[in-house]
């Protein structure tokens, strides 16, 4: 399926970012943690004063920020002039005000009922414009067969038609463009208004790629896209509010991701230690299929693996590879995984909120805790700090609550675990549960509300728009799903673990 949007918040999980984004409790590595659960001290010894150097630095920091702006403004020109040359040109050789093809108001929008994945949806037939474009569109390729790039002909018909598809929807919906390298391939654009990224520069090779309706294909994604907006612009009550810079989506790709998992180690540990290496491979293959297929590959290169190993034998006795035994792991014993969650989000809101509980009463609020709404604190955020937690949290422990003595090792060497690194911890279920038992999503999220109708009934308190809604309800949905997994590991006698994925860009 080619679309447009190839990054709405679900597909990475619920990751409704922050103001402050990038000011996260961590460099993106988490405290690592030794045979006994203790954290390692790796703390720096103090530095002596360097100022020559702290003057160099800040020059090279000023010289990188001034040549990314200049690679910024040489960018953005490009995708301009691409954008008007491509219009232009089929102005100027087809006739076709192309514009036109995508106005909601024009008979080709009107006319055109199908919009892929929609159930219900009627598929009409194409009108002349829409095939009169397409003829057009293949004709830029000539008469070779596909689209080639590394012709400079073909690439300025790509670069173009790509450049003109991401200017026309920013300026049409408000939203800023990511680029992230020199490949047009890795630019994108994150809307303004709702959290949805696109990657022009991919859809249009994807278009010239697809042969007959790709005009249909292209009018019809960009259709989607205007109703999703329109969509929440009635959830706005008619009004348009520009909720995401450009530092929401970069952390897409720069912020590393948090998961839980409930695994069956009872299982794993007989077939990793006991079993026969050929009895290992016969219940990977059993259980490869619940997978689904697109993670058929994975299934064979692990199985493959374990081909080259002695088959009569155990493959404890014959490696201690952590790669190969994690790939194992979740082929045959993971039970339930969580939504990934952006690791500075769940250790800053989500299992904060999880140590307050449901409040009863809300703490009065000094001048202190105004100047920080003041300056700009999401207002879950504020919730989460000022409210008193009904649960104890540790503030050195393991995502900034759980205490150490709660985590062993799942590797059998029981070797230091660098959870920056992708190690996986396990942390005791047992933890969770007095926490999570009365825990309800809707109920947190009413709380919430009062808090907000609270702060507005503070004299002194600075008029803010309710921007964290969204933040209260990310939450919510992480902790609703860390109780599903958590209920699962407590109920089966599971191992309930933490792991750290990267970022998803």
């Amino acid at each position: 399926m080619h679309r447009l949007a190839d990054r709405q918040r679900g597909r990475t999980g619920p990751i409704d970012a922050a103001q402050d984004a990038t000011k996260t409790l961590h460099s993106y590595t988490l405290p690592p943690v030794s045979e006994d659960g203790k954290p390692e001290d790796k703390s720096p010894a103090p530095a002596a004063d360097k100022p020559a150097k702290q003057s160099d630095s800040t020059k090279q920091l000023a010289e990188a920020e001034a040549a990314a702006k200049e690679r910024f403004e040489k960018a953005m020109t490009e995708l301009r002039e691409g954008a008007y040359r491509f219009s232009s040109r089929a102005r100027g050789q087809s006739e076709l005000i192309i514009e036109e093809l995508i106005d909601p108001d024009g008979e080709t929008v009107e006319g055109l009922a199908e919009v892929e994945g929609d159930v219900g949806a009627a598929a009409l037939g194409q009108s002349l414009e829409l095939i009169t474009f397409d003829t057009w569109l293949f004709g830029q390729i000539g008469d070779q067969d596909a689209l080639d790039l590394k012709d400079e002909g073909h690439w300025e018909v790509w670069f173009s038609f790509g450049a003109w598809i991401g200017e026309t929807i920013r300026r049409r919906h408000g939203g800023h463009w990511l680029l992230m390298g020199d490949d047009p391939h890795t630019w994108r654009i994150g809307f303004s208004k709702i959290f949805l990224e696109i990657a022009p520069f991919v859809f249009s090779e994807q278009l010239l790629r697809m042969g007959s309706g790709a005009t249909k294909k292209m009018v019809t994604e960009i259709e989607r896209i205007r109703g999703l907006h329109v969509e929440q612009e009635e959830r706005d009550n008619g009004r348009s509010l520009d909720r995401f810079v450009a530092q929401h989506y970069i952390r897409l790709h720069t912020v590393p991701l948090g998961q839980w998992m409930s695994m069956d180690f009872a299982r794993l540990a007989k077939l990793w230690n006991e079993d026969t290496v050929e009895g290992l491979i016969a219940a990977i293959r059993e259980a490869g299929p619940r997978l689904g297929p697109g993670n058929a590959p994975v299934v064979e290169q692990v199985c493959a693996a374990l081909a080259r190993a002695k088959q009569d034998a155990p493959i404890a006795k014959q490696t201690t590879d952590r790669g190969l035994f994690e790939a194992i792991a979740q082929i045959v014993s993971l039970r339930r995984a969580t939504q990934p969650v952006a690791i500075d989000i769940l250790e800053r809101v989500v299992m904060p909120a999880l140590h307050v509980g449901i409040p009863e009463t809300f703490p009065p609020l000094d001048e202190d805790d105004l100047g920080n709404l003041r300056r700009g604190i999401e207002v879950f955020a504020f919730y989460v700090e000022v409210v008193p937690h009904k649960f104890q949290a540790d503030d050195e422990g393991f995502l900034g609550t759980i205490p150490h003595e709660q985590l062993t090792t799942p590797y059998a060497d029981r070797n230091v675990l660098e959870i920056g690194k992708g190690d996986w911890v396990v942390v005791n279920p047992a933890h969770f549960l007095p926490m999570l038992e009365a825990f309800e999503p809707q109920a947190m999220l009413d709380k919430f509300d009062e808090f907000t109708k609270y702060l507005a009934s503070i004299p002194d308190a600075p008029r803010r728009r309710d921007d964290g809604r969204m933040l209260a309800e990310t939450a919510a949905r992480s902790l609703a799903d860390l109780k599903a997994c958590v209920g699962i590991a407590a109920q089966n006698g599971d191992a309930l673990l933490f792991r750290l994925l990267p970022p998803p860009g």
